[in-house]
């Protein structure tokens, strides 16, 4: 993997490094979202990966994206089980609140994790940012603020949302973004 890290190339790029056009972002939120599944759905015993952020994601020479870093990975649960209880462990921004709560690990508190992955690649900005005013440190928390002034000023802060290198004018690709992030970050509940 010789061109590093999402996050290398979100929020550590040289001053010479061009962002990452839209394109290439969602080529490497596809594969995430394609390893995830892989892990959830196809392997036998089924994993939950449990530490999905984007220092994990890896790219390649074409941009193509490997999950990485395993250590905290644990096997789903099988059978009748919904979920395997264990210590809460994963990355602060990145972490599902219903496992943070409870310590019962489901597939999906990756689910999740991913939904944070692809607002940091939408936005640019890191889950956690202890520069930004307070308002703003937690990603989750600033986008449904904006979430919750999008639908009073009808689309007046869309573009406060989006990643100010890159500009992106497509408004059928955002609201495909947006209801992926809809569906993964607002479908929890700790039952």
């Amino acid at each position: 993997m010789a061109v590093g890290s999402l996050e290398d190339h979100l929020f550590d790029a040289w001053p010479s490094q061009k962002p990452l056009d839209w394109n290439i972002r969602m080529k490497i939120a596809a594969g995430a979202e394609r390893g995830l599944e892989y892990l959830h759905d196809k392997m036998t015993p089924s994993i939950i990966y449990r530490d999905l952020k984007c220092s994990n994601i890896l790219v390649g020479e074409e941009y193509y994206p490997k999950l990485s870093n395993f250590g905290l990975a644990k096997v789903g649960p099988s059978g009748d089980k919904t979920h395997v209880s264990t210590r809460v462990m994963g990355t602060y921004g990145c972490c599902a609140p219903d496992y943070a709560m409870t310590g019962q690990l489901t597939f999906k508190s990756d689910i999740y994790s991913f939904g944070v992955v692809l607002l940091e690649i939408i936005t640019g900005r890191r889950a956690i940012d202890y520069t930004k005013y307070a308002a703003e440190q937690n990603l989750v928390s600033w986008v449904c603020f904006l979430d919750f002034l999008f639908f009073l000023c009808k689309g007046i802060y869309l573009k406060a949302l989006m990643d100010q290198n890159e500009y992106i004018d497509t408004k059928k690709i955002l609201l495909r973004c947006f209801g992926t992030l809809a569906a993964a970050l607002h479908d929890f509940d700790i039952d």
